[in-house]
Parts: C-alpha cells; sequence; structure tokens
C-alpha cells in the first residue's frame, strides 16, 4: 500500500479530473502506455482491481496496492505529461504550474519513502545499488572508499579489507569511546548502552526496532571478528569478488551507525545560517558575499558536517522543507542551506528546486538569490546543472 494521505487523495482527484470515471484526457490504450513506460501494467487485474474497471479506479487501485515507488513513478509521469500537453498549447490548460508542482512533491515524497523504520532523524541513504541478474553494483560509503581507493587501485585487496574493518573500528570509537564491538554490543549483541549515541534512542521503541538494533550489533561484531582473523594472518592475494563483499559489509556497518544526526546538531547548524543571514545589513552586502559562495569561506561548520552520511542526511532534509513561498529572506536561507551542501546535490536535486512553487498566497514572487546559487552550482560542477536549469540561467 502506498503511503499517499488522504489530503493528497483528495487534491489528486480534483485536480486528475477522475470524476465519472476518467483520469485526464487519457484513453485506456494511452494510459496503459504512459504507465507502461515506468515499468506499470495498470490493467494488472491480481494488482490493480477491486475499484472497478475504470481509468480512475485504476489508479486508485494503484495508489492502495502499489509501492510507494510506484505511485511516485506513476504521479511523476502524469505530471510530466499534463506539463508537456501545456507547453505545445494542448488541453488540460485549467492546470496551474502550482498544482503540477504540488503533484511532483506528492511523488518526491513518495520516492524517498524507505520501507525500513526510521531509526535517527533524519535518515540518509548513504550507498546506492544496481543490479543486473546476479551481479550488482553498489557505491562503497564515501568515507571508507577515500582510504581504501588507493589499495584497491594497485589490486591490494587484503589491505584494502584490513584497512575497511579499521574505519570501521575508529568510528565506533569516535561515537562511544569503545573501539571493540563486544564493548560496545556485548558478545550477545543486546546491550543498549550506547544506543542514544549511535542511534539517537535510549531504547528500542518495539520489537522491530529493538530487532534491528541486535542485527546492528551482530554486523559490528562480525566486523570484528573477521578483522581479528586478518590481523592474525599473513597478507596474501584475495580473489576481488570475495574481497569485495568483504568490504562492503564493512560499508554497512558503518553506514548503519552513522544515519543518525541529533536534532540538536541540526538545530545548531541552522541557526548559525540564519545569524549569518541576519548579519548583513543590506541585501546588496549579502548577495556580494552570496555570490560565489564567499560568505561559506567565513562560516565555521560543525565538526560533524565532515561527514558524508551527515551532508547528505542534510540535503534530503532541507530539499524536503525547501519552500519559496513565505519571503526572499527565508528564500535565501534555503540556498545557504543547499550551498553547504552543494558537493551531495544531484542534477535531479536542483531541478526539484526549479520546479517548486515561488508566489505567495497574494500572488507575490518570493523567490531570491535563485541565479547566484544556480551559479555557484555550476563552477562547483557544471554536470549538475541540467537543459532546464541553464535555460532558467540563460533567461
Amino acid at each position: 500500500m502506498s503511503g499517499l494521505s488522504i489530503a493528497d487523495k483528495t487534491f489528486l482527484e480534483a485536480v486528475l479530473s477522475m470524476n465519472g470515471g476518467y483520469v485526464l484526457d487519457f484513453t485506456e490504450g494511452s494510459f496503459a502506455n504512459l504507465l507502461a513506460d515506468v515499468n506499470i501494467d495498470i490493467y494488472d487485474n491480481e494488482k490493480y482491481s477491486g475499484f472497478g474497471s475504470s481509468k480512475a479506479n485504476r489508479l486508485r487501485a494503484l495508489w492502495k496496492n502499489g509501492s510507494d515507488a510506484e505511485a511516485s513513478a506513476a504521479l511523476s509521469a502524469l505530471a510530466d505529461y499534463v506539463e508537456a500537453k501545456k507547453s505545445v498549447g494542448g488541453l488540460l490548460e485549467d492546470i496551474t504550474e502550482e498544482q503540477i508542482a504540488k503533484i511532483r512533491r506528492i511523488a518526491r515524497e513518495l520516492g524517498r519513502t524507505s520501507p525500513t523504520p526510521a531509526v535517527g532523524a533524519p535518515v540518509a541513504i548513504t550507498t546506492e545499488a544496481t543490479v543486473t541478474n546476479n551481479r550488482i553494483s553498489i557505491e562503497i560509503h564515501e568515507d571508507i572508499y577515500s582510504h581504501i581507493g588507493q589499495y584497491l587501485a594497485i589490486g591490494d585487496y587484503f589491505h584494502a579489507i584490513d584497512e575497511s574493518y579499521k574505519i570501521v573500528r575508529e568510528k565506533l570509537r569516535e561515537l562511544t569511546g569503545k573501539e571493540k564491538a563486544s564493548d560496545v554490543f556485548s558478545n550477545s549483541a543486546q546491550s543498549d548502552a550506547h544506543y542514544q549515541a549511535l542511534f539517537g534512542k535510549p531504547k528500542a521503541a518495539n520489537a522491530a526496532q529493538a530487532d534491528f538494533f541486535r542485527g546492528v550489533g551482530y554486523l559490528h561484531l562480525g566486523v570484528q571478528h573477521l578483522r581479528n582473523e586478518k590481523a592474525h594472518t599473513l597478507a596474501t592475494s584475495l580473489e576481488p569478488n570475495l574481497a569485495v563483499h568483504y568490504i562492503a559489509l564493512a560499508s554497512l556497518a558503518y553506514d548503519l551507525i552513522t544515519r543518525y544526526v541529533s536534532d540538536e546538531s541540526i538545530k545548531e547548524l541552522e541557526e548559525l545560517v540564519h545569524a549569518k543571514r541576519r548579519s548583513y545589513r543590506t541585501a546588496s552586502a549579502f548577495y556580494r558575499d552570496f555570490e560565489n559562495g564567499r560568505w561559506i569561506e567565513s562560516f565555521e561548520l560543525p565538526s560533524i558536517f565532515a561527514l558524508a552520511s551527515v551532508r547528505k542526511a542534510l540535503k534530503d532534509k532541507w530539499l524536503r522543507e525547501a519552500d519559496f513561498t513565505l519571503n526572499w529572506d527565508h528564500s535565501n536561507v534555503v540556498l545557504m542551506r543547499l550551498e553547504l551542501v552543494a558537493d551531495e546535490l544531484t542534477q535531479a536535486d536542483v531541478d526539484e528546486l526549479l520546479d517548486l512553487p515561488t508566489h505567495d498566497s497574494y500572488g507575490h514572487n518570493q523567490l531570491a538569490g535563485m541565479k547566484q546559487f544556480l551559479e555557484y552550482v555550476g563552477q562547483k560542477d557544471l554536470q549538475k546543472l541540467s537543459t532546464k536549469a541553464r535555460a532558467w540561467l540563460a533567461e
């Protein structure tokens, strides 16, 4: 079942003109073809039936029986369709740009939903994977890869594994004061003495979370004992596929104890950004510093910001909360935050910002600083600017 709220469904029903069984101006064939492009067979009777056979009822069945990922993909495809029709002077003129942006926002929120209960706030997915048959390509955690890349480059897999396990041990020590997993979790992985430091919670909230925390403990115990075996073995040649499995284990163990960012740390950083914005007496003085990111040079970042997982967590949080409809100063602060995590932004993230509404309830445009922000992102990495972003800059 997707996580669409009643309010979201009510909005979507109205905007997509679902009264009477229709969805916009689709025929059955064109509706099926649109969703087939995102790998959804909307006329799959086993999965998307139960409400009736009309297009609207099929979409309602998808919202009820489909996953968050499927609902997100379907809504993104519908938003693309509406935008394309409006751009060539087709029908659907009654749907506003703000309504299209809201459909995309709902789709993005669904796309970010994880099937695993949140452990801390916010949760960052710091590794990515692609699967082709029995071959999996994963992204090793940045903090580990930056340390072991030199060994991988020369095929020294033994030391790559050993050093990746050391990174995990050092992170445990940094967070808890103890570097041995058995001292942190106990030999049975049942000690909760360090849950607050690792997960942001002194105790598990329920049985499922208790199993998760204990599972993380066993994972770290495995890393500890596997490292002990390596530490007492002469360096030997290792088969690359097996080595990657060992390193992936270390990456997972590290990832699961660096996802939590305390509310206090987030509040501290956000207050620093607000204070920096308020320190400028005039708008012109601010924009002189905001251009090219010069304001960051005199900005002291908390030490926790050095963690890639923290930066990615903050990026996701600040993208979710981005709002350009309040006032110019607030829009400035939104973009200042995102400049701090510019290295973690993707082209899709930048396009997401450009799709957000910018007018307040009185019809006044409250977006300010976007030009300077895009120029800064482009200076950091031009590939982060899509055709849409470059066109925005050229206007």
